[in-house]
């Protein structure tokens, strides 16, 4: 028997052989034997076990096509109901699997975090759908067209830095900041940069102290002096500033900044201002081609990343991470819990809203099939069995047949 056969097809010929085995000793047992003794019993078993071969095979037979062509009344059963059994799977499942009430009843039953969490912190598991993940991105990469992406970040860039958003948010961590006294770390700092500009333009300021001096009070050098006195103002301020937390210098600024900080989150006139220069700067075609490349970038990186497979950085770090996910659901069981309560209503709705609609792909599905699409299929799942049954059927006719046989000699 040629060993490349499906399951179905090695059984098919086994119950076929069976039959004609049974034929041939039937007629066998006609031409050379005699209805009795020993050869009484062989006829009897073959006879019998031709007709339960023959009856098996007529229904089988019948459950998926026409015995021998022949428009026999109630058979090819499944290609004459093919809709009618492309609904009836659609309702099973409807009924059975996507009912609201016995989803809502398995959910609570069970646990979908820990089994989730269980999922996650196996590593092994974790990097398993790390590899799927990243494995599909670049696929995923190749439906995006760059261009689209690129406009696309800088449209929703836009809407979330509108001027509208932008400014009261900024406004107020300008307020907390000032609240706390933070902004004086910034002042700080510019004085310790205004310090250090200083020195390096001592010479610059003299240059220019003695070119605003008048011709003859040069060659008195006059400027001298007065350059170095305002050298020594501009030191002495900033050494007072740096040094005093009471400078007047540090209350006026803390005075500018609130009530910057007040205008951002209240002045619609200075909202729109901010809205009309991050609206401008966001489409300068400086910043689309910074956005464009950036993504293009990013891109790249992804899918020489993805190539590598099992060496894949990405993948690595998304395993860890569902790792690190998946343990902290098994050790928070209020976050468990939490999970559980906030997923559960949310499946049954799933449900309740798409059970119908899932059924009716799946019997719409069925239905598209044609006829011999549909009996491939069952006789591939269930073809097997239904040729053990044939064979039974021979081997169980010619076991009764023997049987009564015996039965009417002993009568």
């Amino acid at each position: 028997m040629p060993t490349d056969l499906s399951p179905a097809a090695r059984m098919r010929i086994a119950a076929t052989a069976a039959l004609v085995a049974m034929a041939f000793v039937f007629a066998a047992t006609h031409v050379w034997g005699r209805d009795e003794g020993l050869w009484g019993y062989v006829r009897a078993f073959a006879e019998a076990g031709l007709v339960g071969g023959l009856a098996d095979w007529f229904a089988v037979t019948a459950i998926f096509r026409r015995p021998l062509g022949l428009p026999i009344p109630h058979t090819a059963v499944i290609p004459r109901n093919k809709q009618r059994i492309a609904d009836a799977v659609g309702r099973f499942i409807a009924d059975n699997f996507l009912d609201p009430a016995l989803v809502g009843q398995r959910l609570k039953q069970a646990d979908p975090g820990e089994q989730i969490g269980r999922l996650l912190a196996d590593r092994s598991q974790a990097r398993r759908i790390a590899d799927g993940l990243v494995g599909a991105l670049p696929d995923l990469l190749a439906f995006l067209d760059d261009e689209a992406v690129a406009r696309f970040w800088r449209e929703r860039l836009s809407e979330q830095a509108s001027g509208a958003r932008l400014a009261p948010a900024f406004g107020a961590v300008l307020q907390a900041v000032t609240a706390e006294g933070r902004h004086h770390a910034l002042l700080n700092a510019a004085l310790d940069e205004a310090f250090r500009a200083l020195e390096e333009n001592e010479a610059r300021i003299r240059d220019a102290v003695r070119n605003q001096t008048p011709r003859l009070l040069r060659y008195t050098r006059l400027d001298k002096p007065v350059a170095d006195r305002a050298i020594a103002a501009i030191e002495e301020l900033l050494h007072d500033v740096a040094t005093e937390p009471g400078h007047p210098v540090r209350g006026q600024l803390t005075r500018i900044v609130e009530d910057f900080a007040r205008g951002l989150k209240d002045d619609p006139a200075l909202q729109a201002r901010i809205e009309v220069i991050v609206a401008e700067t966001l489409t300068h075609p400086a910043v689309a081609d910074f956005t464009q490349a950036g993504w293009r970038s990013a891109k790249a990186a992804v899918l020489i990343d993805a190539r590598r497979g099992e060496r894949s950085e990405l993948a690595g770090h998304l395993a860890d991470g569902l790792v690190t996910l998946g343990k902290a659901i098994l050790c928070d069981r209020e976050a468990r819990a939490a999970f559980n309560a906030r997923l559960t209503p949310v499946l049954v709705h799933l449900a309740e809203r798409h059970g119908p609609d899932v059924a009716r792909i799946v019997s719409d599905t069925i239905a598209s099939w044609d006829a011999d699409t549909i009996v491939d299929k069952l006789e591939a799942n269930v073809g097997r069995d239904l040729q053990y049954i044939r064979l039974n059927g021979t081997l169980i006719g010619g076991l009764v047949g023997v049987t009564l046989h015996a039965a009417t000699h002993a009568i």
